[in-house]
C-alpha cells in the first residue's frame, strides 16, 4: 500500500522540530569541542587543537544563526517551503568535527588515546543526529556523510594498523546508524501523520461544536439572536452598566394583529413578514446594540451605551418608521405596525430579567392603548405591575384555599317562568372584600396562566353540585351549564376530563352542558368541532355563547355540532327600543329554529323584554328579572319550591312570529 505523503503542515512541523534541535545542539557543540581538545592534551599539538575548536565554533555559530532565523520566520507565519541553509550548516558541522581526524592523526603521539576518545565522540554524535534529525532525512545525511567519510579516510590512511582497521569499520557503522535512523524517522513521521489526523478530527469537532453553539443561540427563521443569547448579553450589559454607571435600555416589539396575517395569508407569508421586519430593523441597529427574536412575532433590542432616555425613544421611533413602509410579499402589499415598549436601567431594574419584564409591560400597555404606538416604562406602570403581581399571588392562594366557588344564575322557561337550568359562574369569596364577580378576576387568571386551574375548580364543583341535586330529588331534566375558557377547548380536551369526572362522581352527563364562545373556537375550528362532537357523544349538551357578537357566528352555526345558541345581552338590552336589535333577535331565533337549535336570551332585566322574546319564539332566558347568580343552597331551595312539572314544549310560527303551544 502506497504511503500518503506528509501534508504541508506536517512537513513544516518536521522542519520546526529539527531546527529547535539544531539550536540546542549548536549551543552544546562549542563547549563539547573545547572539552575534547582538553582531553586530547599533549597527544595533539596546541595549534592543531585550536584550529579544530575554531572550525567547530564557526560551524556551530552558523548552525545556531540559521536555526534561529528559521524559527523566527516561522513564528511570524512564513510557510518556508524551501530552506537550504539548515542542511548546509549541518554539512559544515559534520566537516568541522571530521577535521579533527585530518588535523590530529598525523601529529598524534598516542594513537590509542586518540582512537578511544574520537570513536566515543563519533558514536555519541551519530546517535544524537539519528534522533535529532529524525524528522528530516536530509539533515541527517548532510551531517553524517561528510563526517564519517572523512573520518574513515583519515583512519584508513593512518600508519597505525588498528586505526586503519577501524577506518574500514566506519562504513559498516554508518550503514547500521542509517538503518536505525530510518526506523526512527518512520516512527516520527507516523506520529506526525497520526497527530495531523487527530488535529484534523479535533478541528472538525470544534467547528461542529462551534456551529452547534451558534445555532443554539440563533433564531432559525431570521438569523437573529434568540432568547438565551439575548438574556446572556443583557445580564452582562446590566452588570457592566451598574459598575460603570452607564445607561442601557431594552426595546420590546410585538407585531400588531400578526395572527390575522397568519390566519388569512398563511404561516409561510407570516414567516416572510417576520424575516422582512427583522431585516429592516437590522438596518438601523447601532454597533453596540443587539437585536433578537424571542419567539412568534416578538422582537427585543438591547440598547447599549445610551446618553439618556430620549435617545432610546428616538431609536424606538426609527424602528416604528422602518416598519411603517408597506410590505410587498407573495404578490400582496399590506401595512404592518408594531406596539413598542421601552425600559431603561434608570427605572431601577435589578437584573436583565427585570429590565425585560419592564419593557414587556410597557409593550403590553402600548397594545392596550390602541396599538401602533410607543410606551415607556414609568413609576405608574411599575406600581401597576406590583399590584398585578400581588393580585396574581392572592388569586393563586385563593385557588389553593378553595375561595373560588361556583354560583348559579337560573335559566327559566319564558312561557311558564319555571327554572329549567342554570349557568355556573365563578365567584371569589374573598375574606375581606366579600363576594367578587368573575369579571374582576378571570382576566387576571388568563394573564397569569391560572384559568385552567380555575376552570377545573368550577367544573368539579358543578358536577358535584348536580349530583347533589339529583340526590335531593330535583327534576333530572335540570341542566347546569359550564363555561369553557379560550384555549381550553383544543388544548385541554374538556370532554375527556368531564367524562372521567362524571364517572367518578356518579353524575348523568345529560345533566351537564358546556358553553363555548367564538374566542375559544376560532383558533382551530376543526379541532373545536371534533371536541364538541366528542362531548355530545357522551351525552353533554353544547351551547354557542354570546351569539351575534363575532364576525364568524353564522359560519360557526354551519360548522359546529351544537345544541343551542345564546343571544348576547347587547341585543337584548335595546330589544324594546331599537328596531334593528329586534330584527336581529328575530332573525337569530328564526335561523336557530330552522337549524333545529334551542335559543336562550341573556341579560333579560324587565318584563317587557321577556314578553317580546316570548312573542318572537324564544323559549328560554336568563337575567336579573328572575335572579342574579345564587349559591347552590339557595338554588336548591328555589328548585324544591317549584312544582316538578315537565317544561312546556313549543315551536314558533315563523310566518306570524306568534308562539304556538303544541303537544309533545
Amino acid at each position: 500500500m502506497k504511503r500518503q505523503p506528509l501534508s504541508q503542515n506536517a512537513r513544516l512541523a518536521c522542519g520546526d522540530q529539527v531546527n529547535r534541535g539544531l539550536r540546542r545542539s549548536a549551543l552544546l557543540g562549542i563547549p563539547a569541542s573545547i572539552l575534547l581538545a582538553l582531553i586530547l592534551g599533549s597527544s595533539v599539538s596546541g595549534p592543531r587543537r585550536l584550529t579544530f575548536v575554531l572550525l567547530v565554533t564557526v560551524a556551530d555559530v552558523l548552525t545556531f544563526c540559521g536555526a534561529l532565523r528559521y524559527l523566527s520566520r516561522r513564528q511570524r507565519g512564513d510557510v518556508m517551503r524551501r530552506y537550504w541553509f539548515g542542511p548546509f550548516s549541518m554539512g559544515l558541522t559534520g566537516l568541522a568535527w571530521a577535521s579533527l581526524a585530518l588535523i590530529a592523526l598525523p601529529d598524534a603521539r598516542h594513537h590509542a588515546d586518540l582512537r578511544a576518545v574520537y570513536l566515543l565522540f563519533i558514536v555519541g554524535t551519530s546517535a544524537t543526529n539519528v534522533v535529532g534529525a529524525a524528522a528530516r532525512r536530509l539533515y541527517y545525511f548532510t551531517s553524517q556523510v561528510p563526517m564519517l567519510a572523512l573520518v574513515g579516510i583519515a583512519f584508513i590512511a593512518s600508519g597505525d594498523r588498528v586505526t586503519r582497521l577501524l577506518g574500514f569499520a566506519v562504513p559498516i557503522y554508518f550503514i547500521v546508524m542509517t538503518s536505525l535512523h530510518h526506523e526512527v524517522h518512520t516512527v516520527v513521521v507516523s506520529e506526525l501523520r497520526l497527530q495531523e489526523q487527530n488535529d484534523e478530527a479535533n478541528l472538525q469537532l470544534r467547528q461542529a461544536n462551534t456551529q452547534l453553539s451558534q445555532q443554539a443561540l440563533r433564531d432559525d427563521l431570521t438569523g437573529l439572536a434568540n432568547r438565551p443569547a439575548f438574556m446572556a448579553r443583557l445580564d452582562a450589559a446590566v452588570a457592566a452598566a451598574r459598575r460603570e454607571h452607564t445607561t442601557i435600555g431594552v426595546l420590546y416589539l410585538d407585531i400588531d394583529r400578526f395572527k390575522v396575517i397568519n390566519d388569512s395569508l398563511g404561516h409561510a407569508v407570516g414567516d416572510m413578514v417576520l424575516a422582512e421586519a427583522a431585516r429592516r430593523i437590522m438596518g438601523i441597529v447601532r454597533g453596540p446594540d443587539l437585536l433578537a427574536r424571542l419567539g412568534g412575532d416578538e422582537f427585543t433590542m438591547l440598547l447599549d451605551g445610551l446618553h439618556g432616555g430620549r435617545e432610546a425613544v428616538a431609536i424606538a421611533e426609527r424602528v416604528a418608521m422602518v416598519l411603517a413602509a408597506p410590505f410587498a410579499i407573495a404578490g400582496r402589499t399590506f401595512n404592518v405596525s408594531a406596539s413598542i415598549g421601552l425600559a431603561t436601567n434608570l427605572d431601577s431594574a435589578d437584573d436583565g430579567e427585570a429590565l425585560l419584564s419592564h419593557a414587556d409591560a410597557a409593550q403590553y400597555r402600548a397594545k392596550q392603548g390602541g396599538r401602533n404606538r410607543i410606551e415607556v416604562f414609568d413609576i405608574e406602570l411599575r406600581e401597576s405591575i406590583q399590584r398585578r403581581l400581588g393580585d396574581e399571588q392572592e388569586l393563586r392562594d385563593a385557588l389553593t384555599r378553595g375561595e373560588i366557588v361556583a354560583w348559579y344564575q337560573p335559566e327559566v322557561e319564558l312561557q311558564t317562568g319555571r327554572i329549567v337550568g342554570a349557568e355556573a359562574l365563578a365567584r371569589w369569596a374573598h375574606p375581606e372584600r366579600g363576594m367578587i364577580d368573575a369579571s374582576k378576576f378571570v382576566p387576571l387568571a388568563e394573564e397569569a396562566g391560572l384559568v385552567f386551574r380555575l376552570d377545573d375548580r368550577i367544573v368539579t364543583e358543578v358536577v358535584e353540585a348536580r349530583a347533589g341535586l339529583a340526590a335531593a330529588g330535583i327534576d333530572p331534566r335540570f341542566r347546569i351549564w359550564c363555561n369553557v375558557s379560550s384555549g381550553q377547548l383544543t388544548r385541554e380536551r374538556p370532554s375527556e376530563r368531564l367524562a372521567a369526572l362524571l364517572s367518578v362522581v356518579g353524575c348523568d352527563p345529560s345533566q351537564i352542558g358546556i358553553e363555548i364562545t367564538e374566542t375559544a373556537i376560532l383558533p382551530d375550528v376543526k379541532a373545536a368541532a371534533l371536541e364538541i362532537a366528542a362531548a355530545r357523544e357522551i351525552g353533554i349538551k353544547v351551547a354557542l355563547d354570546d351569539f351575534g357578537t363575532g364576525h364568524s357566528s353564522l359560519t360557526l352555526l354551519r360548522s359546529l355540532p351544537i345544541d343551542r345558541v345564546k343571544i348576547d345581552q347587547t341585543f337584548v338590552r335595546e330589544l324594546t327600543r331599537d328596531a334593528n336589535d329586534a330584527a336581529i333577535v328575530r332573525s337569530v331565533i328564526t335561523l336557530a329554529h330552522d337549524l333545529g337549535l334551542e335559543v336562550v336570551a341573556e341579560g333579560v332585566e324587565d318584563p317587557e323584554q321577556a314578553q317580546v322574546l316570548a312573542h318572537l319564539g324564544c323559549r328560554y332566558a336568563q337575567g336579573y328579572l328572575w335572579a342574579k347568580a345564587l349559591p347552590i343552597e339557595e338554588l336548591t331551595r328555589q328548585l324544591q319550591q317549584q312544582p316538578n312539572v315537565a317544561p312546556t314544549p313549543r315551536t314558533a310560527d315563523h310566518r306570524t312570529g306568534a308562539t304556538a303551544i303544541v303537544a309533545r
